[in-house]
């Protein structure tokens, strides 16, 4: 996932320059799809061609026209990287006098959170920056939080509506920082004013940021072929698209797995007329974790060196050369088991009209640190260090994609989804089969809360020698929505539910 999170945006996005010069394949040849269904219930989207200009947040000298200069790097990657010899320091954290009365009491600086000394934090931002002149609004906040030693990756993401003290300026939605650290020359710029703000109120120290504009992230998305999402919940809004004869197009998704070029993975991660921030973060972490699964298949870490002079193209980040390498390097020890992702949702936030009007998230500030050190604790010591659990999902609806789909949402939530299989009929009731041989840490419960079952929808049949813990059988009543916001508990189910057939049928091949 750092893979996702630094190379998708950095070096795929420094592709697009010198591709022609390291005699890269097209990435539409080489991109690995989430699942390789056969159907395709997604319209046929055209790519557009990419913005002519990409967010630099620090305006410099326009590069010449045509092709990149050879670059000048000579860092050769050790067959060993290593991390580096030290991470960055805290933030300057600038206060002012200038402060305007705020209608809260100023709060005190969050106490840093218990992590390794290795830990590495990144905030990786999404920028609505439209020109050089003016900088933009960090719409996507997303803090991935790397532990080397597993490796492990904690995806944690930040509503953009978040109402923080920013030092030196006073009570503001996080997604302002940047704004005002580049317009107001704080030390360091926008980015350290995020590191400065999100220590302060969360208790994460940053060591590094990653920023790429909306535009850049299209053209991103299109050097990989596409995105292919699984899209939980329908979604349905219109977006401004000079593209149309019209002027905006209309998209519907229901839920299934599509294939979106650039323009359209934007949209899906931005969408905002029928869905709320929080929902947000949860799409734009899908397509990141779609993301992964392209790059896998490019064989770029190699590459890095010679990529790393188009850099600043499309990405603005102070990850350095060695950092890069030494992150790239622990892609081919990260399994996606020790990926997880968690959000700031309504457990912890409250929503509240500020005094000018605005919409924002107050947390509860009692619950926030120990909420923020579980969701940035290493998955494998969330589950005592023991292996996932092992899953195998039956499509039993009559909806060809919907296994895919639950094979997803079973990933995120930290299974290892061992095959997805058509069974030839539709059930009625979505169904758990469970073979495990002891209740000790079993995951039953996080599971029937996840489909809305009872008891007796499990089917209990322990085996010693088994090669799946557990066969997930999506029946006609299964919403895949209602997995994506797993907030719902048996006992509030108001029908009575049906018994379980008595014959099982295999799947068929």
């Amino acid at each position: 996932m750092v893979i996702v999170a630094v190379l998708a945006l950095i070096t795929v996005g420094s592709r697009l320059v010198i591709a022609g010069n390291l005699g890269i394949t097209p990435a539409a040849d080489a991109a690995t799809p989430i699942a390789t269904p056969n159907f395709s219930p997604a319209p046929t989207f055209t790519p557009i061609p990419a913005p002519t200009w990409t967010h630099t947040p620090t305006p410099g000298p326009t590069p010449p026209p045509g092709p990149s200069p050879t670059p000048t790097c000579t860092f050769t990657p050790s067959a060993t990287p290593h991390p580096p010899d030290e991470l960055p320091g805290p933030p300057i954290v600038v206060t002012s006098t200038a402060v305007t009365p705020q209608p809260f009491p100023v709060p005190s600086p969050m106490p840093l959170i218990e992590q390794s000394e290795d830990t590495i934090n990144i905030v990786l931002l999404g920028s609505d920056q439209v020109d050089k002149e003016s900088p933009g609004r960090s719409d996507v906040i997303i803090i991935a939080s790397i532990d080397p030693a597993i490796p492990s990756v904690s995806l944690l993401s930040i509503p953009r509506d978040y109402y923080a003290w920013i030092p030196g300026h006073g009570f503001s939605k996080i997604n302002t920082a940047y704004r005002r650290g580049e317009l107001d020359k704080y030390p360091g710029g926008g980015p350290e004013l995020v590191k400065a703000t999100i220590e302060y109120n969360l208790g994460i120290r940053i060591h590094y940021y990653a920023l790429v504009g909306f535009d850049g992230f299209v053209k991103i998305v299109d050097a990989l072929g596409g995105v292919d999402v699984a899209v939980e919940c329908a979604l349905s809004d219109t977006f401004p698209d000079p593209d149309s004869i019209t002027g905006q197009t209309d998209v519907d998704w229901e839920p299934g797995i599509y294939h979106l070029d650039g323009k359209y993975a934007l949209w899906y991660a931005r969408s905002r007329w029928s869905t709320s921030d929080f929902d947000r973060n949860r799409r734009q972490q899908q397509v990141l974790r779609g993301l992964y699964h392209q790059v896998l298949a490019l064989e770029i870490v190699p590459k890095i060196p010679q990529l790393w002079s188009a850099l600043n193209e499309t990405v603005a980040t102070d990850l350095g050369l060695e950092e890069l390498v030494y992150l790239a390097s622990l892609s081919s020890e990260l399994d996606m088991v020790n990926v997880k992702s968690s959000f700031l949702g309504k457990d912890v936030l409250q929503s509240w009209t500020a005094p000018n009007g605005a919409y924002v998230l107050v947390p509860y500030y009692e619950v926030l640190s120990p909420t923020i050190t579980a969701a940035l604790e290493p998955p494998a010591v969330a589950r005592a260090s023991r292996p996932a659990f092992r899953v195998e999902v039956w499509n039993a609806t009559s909806q060809d994609g919907f296994g895919y789909v639950a094979a997803e949402r079973l990933r995120w939530e930290g299974f290892e989804v061992v095959n997805v299989q058509p069974t030839g009929e539709v059930y009625e009731r979505t169904q758990i089969w469970d073979f495990t041989t002891s209740s000790k840490g079993s995951p039953l419960p996080h599971l029937m809360t996840l489909y809305r079952r009872y008891s007796s929808d499990v089917v209990y049949q322990p085996t010693e020698d088994r090669a799946v813990d557990f066969r997930v059988i999506l029946g006609a009543d299964y919403d895949p929505c209602v997995s994506a916001h797993s907030q719902w508990r048996p006992e509030e189910q108001p029908s009575t539910p049906t018994p379980l057939p008595t014959v099982i049928p295999s799947p068929t091949p």
